[in-house]
């Protein structure tokens, strides 16, 4: 049972698993396949990057010096697919819950928690806040953060019965403004280029589909366009780091802060599928995002939203 932050994470190992295990004899490969089952989890805990000061409050609290010690949130949640070949631990009276199908909860994590993260990553670096719990003092993001998730992400989940993604929404607030959890804009602004398809691309679409409102998604898909520029709204470098951070920079360069930029950005269909980054009511409305990230900034942006 896979616990990595991986969508469909137990169809991955099983894939891998299975192929390792033909190269090695093919009936162990059989037998797996027949008798072993590899069920898909969802964990869910903010944990920053471990830092030196983290390093040296553990320390001070344990004791000891722990190289591995993290610093996280109170909350957990661990969603795990009920698919055990031969039982399984009670491990729900512990607060695991067992589910029929992960998916809906990976979705549901990777559009409200991440995908607002992400918007508040970009914007809220460029507006000049360190960590995420500094953008939740701006009454401006606070909103928007909580529109993002209710207004853009809630409605293109399909979630079972009985789950309450208001509730779920206020929660991912109260996390976010945890002043202890010193999780950096700039961390998690990080790899973009690989985030945003699947934080943002399957809300999207759904909003393309049904004629609905997206901005907030436009606003941070025009936040990143405008973070991986290279510097921010004072002229201060930005240390962009992305898989993809040469072919973002040669972009930005022959465009510069110009509104350009947004659809040869749309045109890498690695980030965006032609159906999405070619489509004329996206192009428009990253456009007028970007447009007024360059002229008034992003507090000024993200406060009109």
């Amino acid at each position: 049972m896979s616990c990595d932050n991986v969508q469909e994470n137990g169809h991955v190992a099983k894939a891998a698993i299975l192929e390792f295990a033909q190269l090695l004899d093919s009936d162990l490969g059989s037998w797996i396949e027949a008798n072993v089952t590899f069920p898909c989890t969802m964990v869910d805990r903010i944990v920053p990057a471990a830092t030196p000061e983290t390093l040296t409050e553990l320390t001070e609290l344990l004791g000891v010096e722990d190289p591995c010690g993290i610093a996280c949130e109170p909350f957990r949640q661990w969603v795990i697919e009920d698919n055990f070949v031969a039982g399984r631990p009670n491990w729900d009276i512990a607060g695991a819950e067992f589910v029929a199908d992960v998916v809906p909860y990976e979705e549901m994590k990777l559009r409200m928690l991440n995908g607002s993260h992400s918007f508040l990553a970009y914007l809220g670096y460029l507006g000049g806040y360190a960590h995420i719990s500094d953008t939740m003092t701006d009454p401006g993001y606070r909103k928007a953060a909580f529109d993002m998730m209710m207004q853009a992400q809630a409605p293109s989940l399909t979630m079972p019965e009985g789950t309450n993604l208001e509730a779920y929404a206020k929660l991912l607030i109260d996390r976010f403004t945890n002043p202890s959890l010193k999780h950096k804009t700039w961390q998690i602004a990080m790899d973009g280029s690989q985030k945003i398809p699947q934080r943002m691309g399957g809300s999207l679409k759904y909003h393309l589909d049904n004629g609905s409102d997206f901005k907030w998604l436009a606003t941070g898909i025009a936040g990143w366009m405008r973070y991986v520029a290279g510097n921010d709204e004072q002229g201060n470098a930005i240390d962009v780091r992305d898989p993809m951070a040469e072919t973002l920079k040669h972009i930005c360069e022959q465009h510069g802060l110009n509104v350009s930029v947004v659809p040869a950005l749309l045109e890498l269909e690695a980030i965006f599928p032609t159906e999405l980054g070619q489509n004329p009511i996206v192009i428009d409305a990253v456009s007028t995002a970007y447009q007024s990230l360059v002229e008034h900034g992003a507090k000024h942006t993200v406060s009109a939203l």
